[in-house]
């Protein structure tokens, strides 16, 4: 097997936070033991519900934050070895799109100076060529480049979003971690935005982290998907594989939710009972088992591993076999 462009092993990380009305110190477990593996080339889709903690794992991931446990390595490299040159060439081969499109903008800056900067940091354009760079960068992502001109405020959120775009791709990286990038967006501008993604990514040979709640977006995007629940990886495999031979009743709840053409196409809607568990105090044994439509006395005792119940396809809970052997499992 080739080694992957962005692997992480074990990654956790807690924050320490205040509780109760005395000032007691807790340990809030955000991600905890999280292995995921991105090749080149491939869209790595991770979703789950709000809270899960995907927005910490993209954090990990671009070494914004560094982790508690575990290690994250690019390039066959750990990240948090690397020396301050080399870290300074990851910085410009991994960019992040990030989920709220006014607040990653400096209100203060031009669009050209917010899209070139990067350029100038990485000494990418000469000084004849710069103002070109960012005429092209604008016209690539459906912008005019007389928008260079103006101020983030004068944008709508989709127009706000692109020029987010346009600066991940000014220093031409290898890798794209985009963080709900269409959570804050109308329905029809999603669409744009995804078909974007989609574009810039077969014509710049980009490896993409998507991360997203909605289901329906990740597997439009995706070749591969890892489902998180509770800051674990609960179900990871091929995006065809996870969504026509789910291992997981977290997975096959959240498919279940994902709106149908007619009531007759699918499966019934699974409703979930109960609320999603704090990370300051996470329940004993498997994190799903409380809400868990399938769980049994062992669920609540034992923290179910990661294991590999199909070649490339990973799930942890005890009873896969048992519950989606007619879902296609062999």
């Amino acid at each position: 097997m080739s080694m992957p462009l962005l692997e992480t092993r074990g990654l956790t990380k807690l924050f320490p936070v205040r509780r109760g009305g005395l000032g007691e110190r807790g340990l809030l477990r955000a991600v905890d033991g999280v292995n995921l593996r991105l090749d080149e080339g491939e869209t790595l889709g991770l979703a789950g519900e709000s809270g899960c903690g995907k927005s910490t794992v993209a954090k990990l991931l671009m070494n914004l934050i560094s982790p508690t446990e575990g290690t994250v390595s690019f390039q066959g490299n750990r990240i948090d070895r690397l020396s301050k040159n080399d870290l300074f060439a990851f910085r410009r081969q991994v960019q992040m799109i990030f989920q709220d499109p006014q607040a990653s903008l400096n209100p203060r800056m031009r669009i050209g100076d917010i899209i070139g900067e990067p350029l100038r940091i990485h000494r990418l354009a000469a000084p004849g060529e710069y103002h070109e760079r960012v005429a092209d960068l604008l016209r690539r992502v459906g912008l005019h480049d007389s928008y260079a001109n103006r101020y983030p405020h004068e944008f709508s959120g989709g127009q706000r979003q692109r020029i987010g775009i346009a600066r991940a791709l000014a220093v031409q990286p290898k890798v794209i971690i985009a963080d709900e990038p269409v959570s804050a967006l109308d329905i029809s501008i999603q669409a744009q935005i995804i078909n974007l993604l989609q574009e810039l990514r077969r014509e710049y040979g980009l490896s993409m982290v998507f991360i997203a709640h909605d289901l329906s977006v990740v597997r439009h995007l995706s070749s591969s998907i890892a489902i998180m629940y509770l800051g674990r990886i609960v179900e990871w495999g091929g995006r065809d594989a996870v969504f026509d031979h789910f291992l997981h009743p977290y997975t096959e709840a959240l498919i279940s939710a994902i709106p149908k053409l007619s009531p007759e196409t699918g499966s019934a809607r699974i409703i979930l009972k109960g609320d999603i568990p704090t990370p300051l105090a996470p329940p004993s044994g498997c994190p799903f088992h409380p809400r868990c439509f399938h769980a049994q006395e062992r669920c609540s005792r034992e923290i179910p591993l990661p294991e590999e119940k199909e070649p490339g396809h990973w799930a942890a809970c005890h009873f896969s076999e048992k519950l989606f052997r007619g879902n296609g499992f062999c």
